[in-house]
């Protein structure tokens, strides 16, 4: 049993290792047309725009990225949405970003 264990914690962690070793590190600029900000319809059309930009830039960084690719975009994705909603620091975009999720 110990062992069955040991040889599943040991395949996870070669699996998501790629995860960890990710850089999340480069610089990507957003176009931001802030005057749609205004509404939520508008708030919303720029996040969906924003995080598909997001997507394919993650997509891309970590495209060697075998079984873990998924995961690893999954995760450069949430975290570069987190700076960029820092970065906006607009009301309604935030509650946008926080409604997606």
């Amino acid at each position: 049993m110990i062992r069955s264990l040991t040889a599943i914690a040991l395949a996870a962690s070669i699996a998501t290792a790629p995860a960890f070793a990710a850089s999340d590190d480069f610089k990507m600029e957003i176009d931001l047309n802030r005057t749609q900000l205004s509404t939520t319809e508008g708030a919303k059309a720029e996040y969906d725009r924003i995080r598909q930009d997001v997507h394919t830039r993650c997509a891309v960084e970590h495209e060697n990225f075998g079984v873990a690719k998924n995961f690893v975009v999954n995760q450069c994705e949430s975290k570069m949405m987190k700076k960029i909603v820092a970065y906006v620091d607009d009301a309604t975009f935030t509650k946008v970003h926080y409604a997606s999720n």
